[in-house]
């Protein structure tokens, strides 16, 4: 059953038959038995076929897949645990935007990794985007993003009151903008809008290159105020100069170890409202 499972997980993913056999190291004969044999075990179809190559999911599909990943992975869990017994550690992962990542998390997780010594964390940086990607796929277990995305899978929460501030040389004809899904990227294009402002644009996909550039001299941008350092000339911003971090966490959340996590962030965040600013829930 449990090939089965991660077969179909594949395709899904993949809405490909050729490449979820090289992905699993099957025939693609072999994917399409397996596909047939799940879709006779739970006496539905999964995909809708069109053409040799070309697959759609179908709405049973889309509900089966968040149910089979957390089958996957309480399977994955348990089967550690037997394995482990005494010595078994508990995982976590958490994927976090860039902002979120460098200079608002590693303090969370400097709590965290007191309250739960038994967890080995792991930390992955990528933009809101990605996040919520990792989170939808079962791949990470909790989020840290810096702009509002919708998602059916998760759950999304205010967890931080971020200041936004105008950095860089005031005077210079370039303007550094992140990629299409980050973070900032909306507030810097709504910034340019509003002020008839056509600079010349350098494209940037990584914070801290963006910040060295800054540093430099070369160009300016709408940052985080939590990235600022004292060598950076930064100005404040009449409107729009306010954001906010969220927590995001699948809906559907099975592994204990997480829900006592959360619950160790909440106590955490609560703990800093006052002194960080962090936005009551």
């Amino acid at each position: 059953m449990f090939q089965l499972l991660k077969t179909f997980v594949t395709v899904y993913e993949t809405r490909n038959f050729t490449q979820a056999a090289q992905q699993l190291f099957l025939s693609q004969p072999t994917i399409s038995l397996q596909i047939k044999k799940l879709e006779d075990q739970l006496q539905t179809g999964l995909f809708l076929r069109s053409g040799k190559q070309e697959i759609r999911p179908t709405k049973e599909a889309d509900f089966f897949y968040p149910r089979a990943l957390q089958i996957l992975s309480n399977w994955e869990d348990t089967s550690a645990r037997l394995k482990e017994k005494e010595n078994f550690r508990e995982h976590c992962t958490i994927a976090c935007s860039h902002t979120c990542g460098v200079y608002f998390v590693p303090a969370i997780v400097a709590d965290l990794v007191q309250q739960h010594p038994h967890v080995d964390f792991s930390l992955q940086l990528m933009n809101s985007e990605a996040v919520v990607h990792q989170l939808e796929q079962n791949k990470a277990d909790i989020g840290f993003i810096e702009k509002a995305v919708r998602s059916e899978a998760l759950t999304q929460k205010a967890v931080y009151h971020d200041q936004l501030v105008l950095a860089g040389d005031p005077h210079s004809a370039y303007w550094l903008l992140r990629e299409n899904d980050s973070g900032l990227r909306l507030a810097n294009e709504n910034h340019l809008k509003r002020h008839n402002l056509t600079p010349h644009l350098i494209q940037v996909n990584n914070n801290e290159l963006l910040l060295s550039l800054l540093r430099q001299g070369v160009g300016q941008a709408i940052i985080s105020k939590l990235s600022l350092r004292d060598d950076l000339a930064w100005q404040g911003l009449p409107e729009e100069n306010q954001r906010y971090f969220y927590l995001m966490t699948p809906k559907e959340q099975f592994r204990d170890i997480i829900k006592h996590i959360l619950t160790s962030i909440d106590g955490y965040l609560a703990e800093k409202t006052t002194e960080q600013g962090v936005a009551k829930t």
